[in-house]
């Protein structure tokens, strides 16, 4: 069977939104965290948002971040949209859109905005949400399109932006770093909230004359079905959801050269995801980055940043430090960048995202030069 290659991709961030600036800012070792005031009373007023001259409310606010970022996918696949939208698809992952902070947006259905986006450029359109792994989970689901024979192309990515309800529902249910979010770190006590989409073009390889940036090896997702808001206590969800992503890919533990984190900061993610790693890669020791240190944890959004940044560190051979890690939590002994970029060898990486209700995702990508 064909090759799925990744053809084009872009993202807006709290650092930003081009491709290489943000990826720099990422290796400098910066955050896009910062405080942002509120009316409510919350843990910690600290967040990563976008940049914008002008913000609209939550739902318009969305569906321009989202449109804007898909026609710069589309854009750097060379991809000539609505005249190419033939049997091509745009699959949008979030966790709950703008329904929390929007009544409009609450009043109507999870996929019109979506639908909206779809219409303009002439696409199939899909909306899904499994909490955190919505992003990564909308790349597997355009997988599956393309293999089924029902799509030529995906444009796979998730989208999300912040309001009052998302910070205060974080402040209660006590995930929120009462300081700010330290993936790994001996400190770490919590997550702080970012907004940020990203979407990646995903097509047979060779179907047109476009160089591909990477290859989507293999996908696999579980579900722990252990709790609303934490994983597994062993972590067997996870682990499952990597086993299968590298048994569809075909390939060894011992090939995987890199994993882009979850890392969410809280205590019981950041325990039971680092003992997957170790117990699953433990002999072979791949190089472990994350990025929610820079960007905050971008709910729906992230796992599609973070199989953009594993492309990218599979394109440079280099990983960003994690940013506010200075002594990794005890027994936690796998290679990380602290402080400055750490440099890899690797054709292939791995990608985990592990959302609210038990949602984990596992994504296998190989360089496109391997």
């Amino acid at each position: 069977m064909s090759e799925l290659a990744i053809t084009g991709m872009a993202w807006h961030t709290a650092l930003g939104r081009t491709l290489s600036g943000v990826w720099q800012r990422l290796l400098d070792g910066e955050t896009g965290i910062a405080p942002s005031p509120s009316p409510h009373e919350l843990k910690n007023d600290r967040v990563a948002k976008i940049a914008l001259a002008d913000r609209a409310d939550a739902r318009d606010t969305l569906e321009h971040l989202t449109r804007q970022t898909v026609a710069a996918a589309a854009e750097y696949a060379q991809l000539d949209l609505p005249r190419q939208a033939a049997r091509t698809w745009l699959i949008v992952g979030t966790s709950f859109g703008a329904r929390l902070d929007d009544p409009f947006a609450a009043a109507e259905p999870l996929e019109r905005w979506v639908q909206e986006i779809a219409d303009g450029f002439g696409l199939e359109a899909v909306a899904l949400s499994t909490a955190c792994s919505s992003g990564s989970d909308a790349l597997l689901l355009g997988a599956e399109l393309i293999r089924a024979g029902l799509a030529d192309r995906c444009i796979c990515g998730g989208a999300d932006v912040l309001g009052d309800s998302k910070r205060l529902a974080h402040s209660a249910l006590g995930t929120m770093s009462s300081t700010t979010l330290r993936s790994f770190d001996h400190r770490h006590d919590g997550t702080i909230l970012g907004e940020g989409v990203g979407f990646l073009v995903l097509e047979r390889r060779g179907d047109r004359p476009v160089r591909p940036l990477a290859i989507l090896r293999g996908a696999g997702s579980s579900n722990d079905a252990a709790g609303l808001t934490a994983p597994d206590k062993d972590g067997n969800g996870i682990r499952l959801a990597i086993e299968r992503s590298l048994k569809n890919a075909g390939l060894r533990y011992e090939d995987i050269g890199v994993v882009n984190a979850h890392g969410s900061g809280t205590l019981t993610n950041d325990r039971i995801e680092s003992a997957a790693y170790l117990a699953l890669f433990g002999h072979s020791r791949p190089a472990i980055f994350a990025t929610k240190g820079a960007f905050g944890h971008s709910l729906g959004a992230t796992g599609a940043l973070e199989a953009i940044a594993l492309i990218l560190a599979l394109q440079q051979q280099v990983i960003p430090p994690i940013h506010g890690l200075e002594e990794p939590i005890a027994g936690f002994s796998l290679p990380m960048p602290m402080g400055r970029p750490g440099s890899i060898s690797t054709a292939y990486g791995l990608s985990l995202t592990v959302g609210f209700g038990g949602f984990n995702t596992s994504l296998v990508f190989q360089g496109a030069a391997a």
